[in-house]
């Protein structure tokens, strides 16, 4: 490998930090504000440990009130849509209407430690609310439009929520996205402890509002200036609450709470971006996805730089993404894997449609970036870096990544990046033991960041240590599979459950994916497997969706089989499908693939953006199914 002193520095101080991770995460308290400083920065051992004790803070005095002094009128966000239709909003602004909201709240009754639940799409409304319920010291719980009925109620249900902030309506690829009415139905089909639905009309009037229950935030909020004291909290209360879907029973409520958690992410993004005052910063998220928070409530607004928030789906016209990037002079952009391979998909048009000059870095996250996806960034963006980032809800510091902020590495496509904070990342076997560089196995962490997180209504965190905990005593599971290469580069392979056992060995869907992703006619693949009669292992199967140009033909099929075959992958049947099944997150579901080939339940489908899509997917997949079985009953 090509020397670096950047890369050997980094290692360097990852290893010490390890060693001494209060001694590292103290250095990084003064990142935020504090109204009393930690009495010391780590008690006690993961997973019962506890930072910044004794701490006292506030986030949304963090995120408003500590910058009015000195950049009161400086731009805090952006807000466009799919017309670019643009709202600017400054750091007085915001903290004029983050008191405004928190008013409002207080109002309802909203109190410290209470948990408030909102649905809402990426609209300056969300940050204010959002900080609003950490001005009162409240728990934050966010919510996908779109989950299904019975989902969104238990969640309402697990949360507690009392008080339901929620805008009348949306707009994603030119439709209207009905808010309001979604809740509406939820209220009226099951019993929640709701008992306050707040709606920001957006203008609009055409909802319903019950009586006793529905307000209009435009109705009844303070039209001069106000004050709501920001409520100091304890750093290790809970703030947030990200609900995650399992494939069966119910949905996880992973909590992060309200100091060392955003110390945590202010120094990530530190390490990954290092962004100056007068970068700009796009993170293209739905709000229900923790990333939309982390970045527009949590880290732009409290180190005081400028955000883009943008209401829609970056694939309506082909070259909108260019078109945000020139209106604002966008820097950096924090994109879901999804979203990447959606402009790859659009052609050369999306990120060349209009003057990307001021763009530097992109980074990814969801799943490791296929190589074709990124040799493609990098031939239509020649001048600007690709990043990767690995994380999970349950550790939202990054385990590995390309922390450009803090010096120059050398990025090796399909790998998620080196291990730069003091978490230390491990592979290990069936039994347990350590697997030297290069060997595959299950992803395990030793987790030393303040961004780890707990369950809800899990006390004495009985069902938190039983799921992450039990699976490798002594580690945390991340319920992925994995290398760690010579140099310490980690490449996920997909997650522990996808690994197939194909070809005499076992193959990770990444592996497969990242190799059929370089085709040219490839715009996105999922890989999943098919069991063989007799125990005979597996049979793989290639989830294709081509790019614009070209059409499914089995002459075409073949070719990307023999281009497998000559990257070492014997692939039995490449499915050609209009849609892959995916979260609103933008994460291939991978698991509905295999349930379906392997004729199992699909488990909890709430996360699916588009059933339409993925019921048509699932009539080819039974199709090919029964194909496939006849032929090999032939044999």
């Amino acid at each position: 490998m090509e020397e670096f002193y950047s890369f050997k520095r980094i290692k360097a101080l990852a290893e010490r930090a390890s060693k001494d991770p209060a001694g590292f995460w103290a250095q990084q308290a003064n990142l935020i504000s504090w109204f009393r400083y930690p009495e010391k920065a780590l008690e006690g051992n993961p997973p019962y440990e506890r930072w910044f004790v004794g701490g006292l803070t506030n986030i949304a005095y963090n995120a408003a009130d500590r910058h009015l002094e000195e950049f009161p009128n400086k731009v805090a966000f952006y807000w466009t849509n799919e017309s670019l239709d643009v709202k600017a909003v400054t750091f007085r602004d915001l903290y004029l209407e983050v008191n405004r909201a928190a008013y409002v709240l207080r109002e309802l009754g909203v109190k410290h430690g209470d948990v408030v639940s909102m649905m809402m799409p990426s609209i300056p409304e969300a940050v204010y609310f959002g900080l609003a319920v950490h001005r009162l010291g409240a728990v934050l719980a966010v919510h996908y439009t779109g989950l299904s009925d019975e989902v969104l109620a238990f969640r309402l249900q697990d949360s507690g929520s009392k008080v339901m902030v929620v805008a009348s309506k949306g707009f994603r690829a030119g439709q209207e996205v009905r808010i309001k009415d979604m809740v509406d139905r939820v209220l009226e089909r099951y019993q929640t402890p709701v008992e306050k639905v707040l709606v920001v009309s957006r203008g609009f009037s055409d909802f319903n509002l019950r009586g006793g229950r529905d307000l209009v935030y435009e109705d009844i909020a303070p039209k001069g200036k106000v004050y709501v004291p920001p409520e100091p909290v304890e750093a290790n209360e809970v703030g947030t609450i990200y609900y995650t879907s399992g494939t069966t029973g119910r949905p996880k409520g992973i909590t992060q709470t309200q100091g060392g958690y955003v110390v945590a992410l202010n120094w990530t993004f530190k390490a990954l971006f290092n962004l100056g005052p007068n970068d700009v910063w796009w993170t293209i998220s739905e709000l229900g996805w923790p990333v939309w928070p982390m970045a527009n409530l949590y880290t732009a607004p409290v180190s005081g730089v400028t955000a883009v928030l943008f209401e829609g789906y970056v694939g309506a016209k082909p070259d909108l993404f260019a078109r945000i990037i020139e209106r604002f002079g966008v820097t950096h952009v924090w994109s879901s894997t999804t979203t990447l391979y959606t402009l790859k998909g659009l052609g050369s048009e999306s990120v060349r449609g209009a003057d990307t000059s001021s763009l530097r870095i992109i980074l990814n996250t969801g799943e490791p970036l296929n190589v074709g996806a990124w040799q493609w960034f990098r031939e239509n963006l020649p001048d600007v870096t690709i990043g990767d980032a690995y994380w999970m809800t349950e550790h939202l510091s990054p385990v590995a990544g390309t922390p450009y902020g803090m010096g120059e590495i050398p990025f090796r496509p399909g790998s998620a990046g080196i291990a730069f904070s003091p978490t230390q990342v491990f592979i290990l076997d069936d039994e347990g033991r350590p697997l030297p560089p290069g060997q595959k196995g299950y992803i395990v962490l030793k987790p030393l960041t303040p961004a780890l997180g707990k369950m809800w209504n899990d006390p004495n965190l009985e069902r938190y240590v039983k799921t992450y905990w039990s699976r490798f005593p002594g580690y945390f599971y991340t319920g992925d599979y994995g290398y760690v290469d010579e140099d310490g580069y980690l490449y996920v392979l997909g997650r522990a459950d996808d690994v197939l056992a194909a070809g005499g060995q076992r193959v990770g869907t990444m592996e497969v994916e990242s190799t059929i992703g370089t085709h040219p006619a490839v715009a996105e693949v999922a890989a999943a497997g098919m069991p063989l009669p007799g125990g005979k292992g597996e049979a793989l199967l290639a989830f294709v969706v081509l790019r614009p140009g070209y059409q499914p033909s089995d002459q075409l099929a073949n070719d990307i089989k023999a281009y497998a075959r000559n990257a070492g992958f014997i692939v039995d049947r490449v499915v050609f499908v209009r849609k892959l099944p995916k979260t609103k997150s933008g994460k291939i579901m991978r698991r509905l693939l295999r349930a379906v080939l392997r004729q199992e339940p699909v488990g909890d489908i709430s996360t699916l953006d588009d059933p339409a899509a993925f019921e048509e997917t699932r009539k080819i997949i039974e199709q090919v199914r029964d194909e496939f079985k006849r032929a090999m009953q032939g044999t």
